[in-house]
This record gives C-alpha cells, sequence and structure tokens, in this order.
C-alpha cells in the first residue's frame, strides 16, 4: 500500500495488539519518552510475553515506533489512537471475521457481486483479500461464492472499505460447478 509516494509498511499483529490496549483504554501510556514500567509490565503481560529487559527494549521501541508513526497522538499527558490507529485496529478487526459454519448445509449457495467503479479501484484489491480471508472462493469475475450466509461479514468489509453500495448479495440452489465447489468447501450432502 503506498500513501503520497512513501511505501507504507502494515504493523506487526502485537503492534495492532498494543494499539487495541491504548485504544480501550487498557494500557494507559505517559506522553514522556519512555513508558513508565507498569505499562510495559502490562504490555507484556498481554502479549504472553516474559518480563525481561529484552522484552521491556522491545514493547518501549514499539510504543515509540506508534507514535512516530502517527498511529497515536498525545491527549493532554496521556496517548489515545489517531484516525491512522483507529482504522489499523478496525482493520485488524476485520482480518479476525470468521463466517459461523452450520452442522448441516442448506442446499444454497451465497454469491456475492460488486461491480467497484474506477475512481474506487484503490478498494479493490483490499476488498479482495478480505473475501478471500473469509473463505470465498473466485466463482467468476467480480462473484464470489461461498455455501454459508456470509452477507453480514461482508457488508461489515464493505463498509468499511466505502463500496458497499456497488456489493450485491445473492442466494442461488443451483449454480454450475456445484459439484466441484462442494468438493472444494468439503460439503457432503
Amino acid at each position: 500500500m503506498r500513501i503520497s509516494g512513501i511505501k507504507f509498511q502494515r504493523p506487526s499483529e502485537k503492534t495492532i495488539r498494543i494499539l487495541k490496549m491504548i485504544g480501550v483504554g487498557v494500557l494507559v501510556v505517559g506522553i514522556g519518552a519512555v513508558p513508565p514500567p507498569w505499562a510495559l509490565a502490562r504490555v507484556l503481560k498481554e502479549l504472553a510475553m516474559g518480563d525481561t529487559q529484552k522484552n521491556r527494549r522491545w514493547a518501549t521501541r514499539r510504543i515509540y515506533e506508534a507514535r512516530r508513526r502517527g498511529y497515536v497522538r498525545g491527549v493532554g499527558e496521556r496517548y489515545a489512537l489517531s484516525d491512522i490507529g483507529r482504522r489499523l485496529v478496525e482493520e485488524g478487526k476485520l482480518w479476525e471475521l470468521k463466517i459461523s459454519v452450520p452442522k448441516r448445509w442448506d442446499g444454497r449457495w451465497h454469491i456475492v457481486a460488486f461491480d467497484i467503479p474506477q475512481e474506487l479501484s484503490k478498494a479493490r484489491i483490499p476488498f479482495i483479500r478480505h473475501l478471500q480471508n473469509l473463505g470465498l472462493v473466485f466463482y467468476q469475475r467480480s462473484l464470489w461464492i461461498h455455501p454459508h450466509p456470509c452477507a453480514d461479514e461482508v457488508r461489515e468489509i464493505a463498509n468499511f472499505h466505502g463500496v458497499l453500495p456497488h456489493v450485491s448479495f445473492i442466494t442461488a440452489t443451483h449454480v454450475d460447478g456445484s459439484a466441484d465447489l462442494q468438493r472444494r468447501f468439503k460439503i457432503t450432502t
């Protein structure tokens, strides 16, 4: 992803977890250059890391980098998530979405169709990556298919990327190649 000509490197999962802790107020970090020891101990405990000097330095660097990259901003004498940090946390939640799988398949295919206009083309690839992460399978150009209801999860993803008005949902009882799809999704009838 590029932001204004500078390559953007997505933060690690642990950094996003630190941002979540700052966002929900579990971690209150003072504005000083170095977080207080009690804050570092809480970070390490939450990340299931041992309380060693090496891990404390690691956590201090992560908090410093989050501030330097603009993920957090100073509010009074504390930190709060900036708009960039909040968006990263929200996107992290999207990667954790899962489609609930009932015990028996109802025989219906759930199809996601989209026609994203050219001015929103930057959102198309991340949107597709999220569909793949959910387990949807490419069926045809701009058509993705799944055997279980997934409209709520896809709506949440489409809303995040700003493409919800361009996404439609179809439920079908028969699609061409359904035998191959059943094998791919490991569905027994």
